[in-house]
């Protein structure tokens, strides 16, 4: 008697190398590019819609420093530097990793479990479900915001320093996907928690482009250790702006986003496998 087929889960498959999954994840990317294409009226609305939401972003800090000329004693560029990590971060997430916030769109339409009798990893499938088209307009506004902040900011750029500002922007892409994979398997376990992704998204966008020292005490922890969104762009910025001094808690932690970083992806990784087996159980 044949045995029953075990539903799949997200673990390692030793049928498909990484190499051929990242070539799988390119086809499929590419694939979805070019339907995203096909349609290019809703394709310019994608990208207008990145665009205008981080503009929003940008327009709000224009007008508080029309009225404040620092803020908590950073200046505009340095405070600038602090978004433009954050929105890189973001825009670099969004682009390969923004799909994860369509699994309460996956699970209603059933897509999700269609993607649990494929030969290939659920994560790999969540990320290349759709070109997320939109990121390019997260991109364009981050890289301006960048400009914008390196001529207004009176620092000699070392390639440490210029090192260290492109591992900034790759810790603030990872943290975001870390944090997201926590929201991800929650949803999978407890349907109704999706507006999490929401809120993580609003807090980010809210309270993440300022220095730390503007907010009390207690908001200061809240983003420092339970959801560390000032690793994302903050305490990074602190060293690179000679700031380092005045972080809160301690100087020592301009350098600890990475470890952070890691962290949090490891955490998020062990959650999600543990979600998806949870699921499996129990549908």
């Amino acid at each position: 008697m044949p045995s029953p087929s075990v539903p799949r889960t997200d673990g390692p498959d030793s049928s498909v190398r990484p190499v051929g999954r990242l070539r799988l994840a390119a086809v499929i990317l590419r694939a979805g590019l070019r339907s995203q294409l096909a349609n290019r009226a809703d394709f310019a609305m994608a990208i207008a819609n990145g665009v205008t939401y981080q503009v929003t972003v940008l327009l709000f800090a224009t007008v508080i420093f029309g009225r404040f000329p620092s803020l908590a004693g950073w200046g505009v560029g340095e405070v600038l530097l602090i978004s433009s990590i954050r929105m890189l971060g973001h825009g670099l997430y969004m682009l390969f990793f923004g799909n994860l916030g369509l699994i309460p769109h996956l699970l209603r339409d059933g897509r999700f479990d269609a993607f649990r009798t494929r030969p290939a990893p659920v994560l790999l499938q969540v990320f290349t479900y759709e070109a997320p088209v939109n990121a390019v307009g997260d991109l364009v506004v981050a890289c301006a915001s960048l400009g914008v902040c390196l001529s207004l900011l009176d620092v000699e750029w070392t390639a440490a320093m210029v090192a260290f500002l492109l591992t900034a922007v790759a810790g603030a892409l990872v943290i975001e996907l870390g944090l997201n994979l926590h929201i991800a398997a929650l949803v999978l376990r407890f349907r109704g928690s999706e507006s999490l992704f929401f809120w993580l998204d609003s807090v980010s966008g809210t309270f993440g482009n300022y220095p730390l020292g503007l907010f009390p005490w207690l908001l200061q922890g809240a983003f420092t250790f339970a959801v560390p969104i000032a690793f994302a762009g903050f305490y990074p910025a602190a060293w690179l702006t000679g700031h380092a001094d005045t972080a809160p808690f301690s100087p020592a932690l301009v350098f600890a986003f990475p470890a952070v970083a890691a962290l949090l992806l490891w955490s998020g990784l062990a959650w999600w496998r543990r979600g998806v087996a949870f699921y499996a159980r129990n549908n």
